[in-house]
């Protein structure tokens, strides 16, 4: 099991965080690797990524959801996909914290399992891999 979490501040309003975490065109821009994230009915999507490091890469589609959802507070974004390289399932809790009228701090626990040759790789490869996603995700949300 992978786990990664933390808090990070956003130089924007809480309003305009909240829409960028929740609008599938922002989501699709901001998760690094996403090439697909389109809605298949309330809160829930079709989702296409290209993830990995070095050789071990591979393209996985699958599901997305929101779930537990307090508008402009906090949500549980749910993955499932399955690739050539095997699957991934993860989830991730986010919560907003406003600062100030222009700040806000994005609070995120995140979680997630792999299976088949990505997961034969080791999961100290994966939780790097994992942090440098979080962080690439975070420098995208804050331009």
């Amino acid at each position: 099991m992978l786990r990664v979490s933390g808090r990070k501040t956003i130089e924007k309003p809480p309003e305009e965080v909240w829409r960028m975490l929740t609008d599938p065109d922002s989501l699709r821009q901001t998760i690094p690797g996403c090439e697909e994230l389109v809605p298949t009915g309330p809160n829930r999507f079709r989702i296409a990524l290209r993830l990995g490091a070095g050789i071990v890469k591979g393209r996985f589609a699958g599901e997305a959801e929101l779930k537990d959802v307090e508008e402009l507070r906090k949500y549980t974004l749910e993955v499932r996909a399955k690739g050539t390289l095997g699957f991934i399932e993860g989830s991730t809790h986010v919560r907003l914290e406003r600062l100030d009228e222009r700040r806000t701090e994005v609070h995120y626990e995140s979680e997630g399992r792999l299976g088949g040759i990505v997961a034969s790789v080791g999961s100290r490869f994966f939780e790097e891999i994992a942090r440098t996603f979080t962080e690439e995700f975070f420098e995208r949300l804050a331009r």
